[in-house]
């Protein structure tokens, strides 16, 4: 996977979205969005393919825990453990 560096770089024991992961990728503040046209844009492409990928892998709908972040709603997130196995599926 294009962004399994990422995945692999994940603490196991926390939550995560596919949001959250591409505030990590990215090196974005949590409480700040993407501040360019270019930075907006990969940040949504990167969170659209870790939703396409933990679809594709089956994760539950209900999440392992919730994540809230400044301004949305919360929303359900993984263990870090969860997308790093899926990795190897």
């Amino acid at each position: 996977m294009k962004y399994g560096r990422i995945l692999h770089s994940l603490n196991e024991d926390e939550l995560y979205t596919p949001a959250t992961i591409a505030m990590i990728a990215l090196k974005i503040d949590p409480c700040q969005t993407a501040n360019t046209k270019e930075a907006k844009r990969t940040y949504q492409r990167i969170r659209i393919a870790l939703g396409r990928f933990s679809n594709n892998h089956h994760f539950p709908d209900e999440g392992d825990g919730i994540v809230t972040l400044k301004g949305q709603a919360p929303t359900p997130g993984w263990f870090g453990w969860r997308w790093k196995a899926a990795l190897h599926e």
